[in-house]
């Protein structure tokens, strides 16, 4: 009998693969500015990297990802992802440009983070549970576990370093806590390799039975909710992207508070918000609840910006 709680396993841990990959760069936006004296303009090329390599990936897998296969594809997420969080922790210091060095890092990693994002949830939808709807949105409320547990275990960690900062460990190694902690949050990924190689993955839809790119387009729904995602994407990454950033620099907060504050609080809400809808998304209204969640965001924002 084939063991779906693997892929599911398999799944949820590729969801926390891609939030490490999204906000541990941003949390050392300040560092990288500081330590590698890089413009904020070039800080902002980081994300910028980050999400339009996602963007050319997720048009990539449109067209391909069927014929090449789904294991290949997402077992490729996690060595990219792996060796993109490896390539954080050294390339800066290898390559004569620290700037050129996180860029090649941050492109290999978001590779990966576009695959798992583009593979995870039909690959889920594939397997033959039971409540699909709750299962799915726990896996999406695992991104938000995953970005509270980068945040956390990042602001942790660089208290650690702190205290051990003259220990022979440091100064054997001579490198910044904050490189370990890339190479740590590697193993996921890593570790993940292997589950993706070994458990069961089904397909959505036969071989060269999947909808046209042209007919996707041609739908009107599928119109406005690419606009649906790019605004509600806009506007979440504006927050977990730069509130950590701001609040030290802007607010005076000091780095703990600031990760914890900003983004880490963020991640807690969103995450809390898709558990209650996986537990009780069946006895409410879709409609109005994105109707409502619309309105909400746009007074949170708003709110936010004054």
């Amino acid at each position: 009998m084939k063991n779906y709680k693997k892929t599911k396993l398999a799944c949820y841990l590729g969801f926390i693969t891609q939030a490490v990959a999204a906000n541990f760069a941003p949390l050392l936006f300040l560092k990288f500015h500081t330590d590698y004296n890089i413009s904020l303009g070039n800080i902002a090329m980081i994300s910028t990297s980050f999400f339009f390599t996602q963007l050319l990936v997720d048009l990539f897998c449109a067209k391909y990802v069927d014929k090449i296969g789904y294991r290949v594809c997402i077992v490729a997420s996690e060595v990219c992802s792996a060796a993109g969080l490896v390539g954080l922790a050294f390339l800066p210091e290898i390559i004569p440009s620290p700037f050129i060095g996180i860029i090649i890092s941050v492109i290999l990693y978001a590779i990966g983070s576009g695959l798992i994002e583009v593979l995870g949830s039909p690959i889920v939808e594939a397997c033959p549970f039971e409540n699909k709807e709750a299962t799915m949105s726990l896996l999406h409320s695992f991104y938000c576990w995953g970005h509270v547990g980068v945040v956390l275990l990042s602001t942790l960690w660089g208290a650690v370093g702190t205290i051990l900062v003259s220990t022979v460990f440091f100064l054997l190694f001579g490198i910044g806590s904050w490189k370990w902690l890339a190479v740590i949050f590697a193993l996921i990924p890593a570790i993940n390799i292997i589950n993706f190689a070994t458990c069961p993955i089904e397909s959505l839809v036969e071989e060269g039975q999947g909808m046209e790119i042209r007919k996707l387009f041609s739908n009107p729904m599928f119109l406005i909710a690419i606009v649906m995602m790019a605004c509600s994407g806009a506007s979440e990454l504006a927050m977990a992207q730069w509130a950590s950033a701001y609040a030290e620099s802007a607010l005076g907060f000091s780095k703990a508070v600031g990760d914890i504050a900003g983004p880490c609080m963020f991640a807690v809400t969103m995450g809390i918000s898709r558990v209650l809808f996986g537990k009780a998304g069946d006895k409410m209204k879709l409609n109005r609840f994105m109707i409502g969640s619309g309105i909400l965001c746009f007074v949170c924002y708003l709110l936010a910006s004054f």
